[in-house]
This record gives C-alpha cells, structure tokens and sequence, in this order.
C-alpha cells in the first residue's frame, strides 16, 4: 500500500510538472510571437507613414503653387467656388487600395479668424486640426507649412499669401492611418491565434503519443492476467 502510495505521489508530481512546464513553453511562446508580430508591425507602418509623408508634401507643394491668394482675399465665395473642383481632382485618392483615409479643407484666414470655404460639404470643420489649434501653432513669418501629429492622424498646414506676403488662407490636408492600424491589428491577431492553435495542437498531439504506449501497455498486462 505504502508503495502504491508513493508510485501515485510521484506520478502526481511528475503531471504537474509537466503542466507547469507546458503552461510555461505556451507562454514563453506567445510572448515571444506576439513580441516579433509587433515590432514587425511597426516597421511596416513606420515605413508606410515616411512614404505617405513624402507623398503628401509633394501634392502640397503642388497646390500650393496652385491657389492664388489675392484671388481669395478679394473675393472668396468666388475663389471657393473655383479652387473647389481644382482640389479635388488634385488632392483625389487614386490608389485602388487604400490604408488612409485622407481629407482637405481651405480656409480663409482674416484678422485671426478662420472661415471654411471648401469643401462646402464639409461635416464638420472642427475635425480639422486648424481649427483647433492656436494660430502661432501654424503661422510663422516665412509662411512655411507646419506639420501637426495627432492620435492615428497627421496634418500639414500650408499658408497662403496673397502678393504682399500676408497669410489669407491656410490649407489643411489631413491623413488618418485609422485602416493601416485597423489593419495590422487584424494580421497581428491572426497570427496569435495561428500560434496559440498550433501550439495547442502540439501538446495535445504529444499527450496523445505519450499516452498510447502507457494504454498499450496495460491492456497487454490485462490480456496476460486473464
């Protein structure tokens, strides 16, 4: 009886360890995983955001060129009306996949108040970080564009000035990463659950493998009882 006693204390101990020591790998394991899926991840949108950056100074300094400032000053319902198509054709999104949702707006700039004046639809001018920024956030004396990071989103400011090289109007073309960082955390939970499921399937795989030799085992001691 004692020796059965210690046969089963013994076996008791060995299971645990060998749960412990299972528990453990999985998690080891995970870990490890989901720290290489995630650093991975933010290589790739680093990247992504450096070539969106690019992307989106380049179109600036292109429309830049195009809006005229004393055009908007003198009459900016007029000059709303007109620079409305010529900005949406050259700020369209032409990719056919897209991992950005970008977005413009044109506002005149007169004695330290903005007005929207395009798009005219706009929802809502307040999702624009110009208008909730303080004017030296932006405005500088050479009429540089700045550039304002927000949470999953960035902006660049262009000031315009007219002929004397006073600032009438600003232009904001926003860029929110919100589908590139939908995205990776998709791919990033698929591969989780790719490795927790593996990992699973191996232990349940190499119990099964560890238990059939042990009920081979007994059955044939029962057929040589009998």
């Amino acid at each position: 009886m004692e020796n059965r006693s210690v046969n089963r204390s013994e076996m008791l101990n060995k299971i645990v360890r060998a749960v412990i020591l299972i528990v453990v790998s999985l998690m080891l394991s995970i870990m490890s995983v989901s720290f290489a899926v995630h650093h991975m991840r933010l290589k790739f949108e680093e990247e992504f955001k450096s070539i969106s950056d690019k992307k989106i100074q380049q179109t600036c300094d292109v429309v830049r060129l195009m809006i005229n400032g004393d055009e908007i000053i003198a009459d900016p319902v007029s000059a709303a009306a007109k620079y409305t198509p010529v900005l949406d054709l050259a700020l369209a999104d032409t990719s056919t996949k897209s991992f950005t949702t970008e977005s413009y707006a044109l506002f005149l700039y007169s004695e330290g108040q903005l007005t929207l004046l395009t798009p005219p639809d706009a929802a809502n001018a307040d999702k624009f970080a110009v208008a909730n920024r303080d004017i030296s956030d932006w405005l500088s004396a050479d009429n540089s564009p700045a550039v304002i990071e927000g949470k999953g989103t960035e902006s660049v400011l262009v000031p315009v000035a007219d002929s004397s090289g006073r600032c009438v109007a600003v232009l904001e073309y926003k860029c929110d990463f919100k589908p590139l960082n939908d995205l990776g955390s998709k791919i990033e939970g698929r591969i989780l659950t790719a490795v927790i499921i593996s990992v699973a399937a191996g232990i349940v795989i190499f119990g099964i493998q560890s238990l059939i030799p042990k009920l081979i085992s007994k059955s044939g001691k029962g057929g040589q009882r009998l």
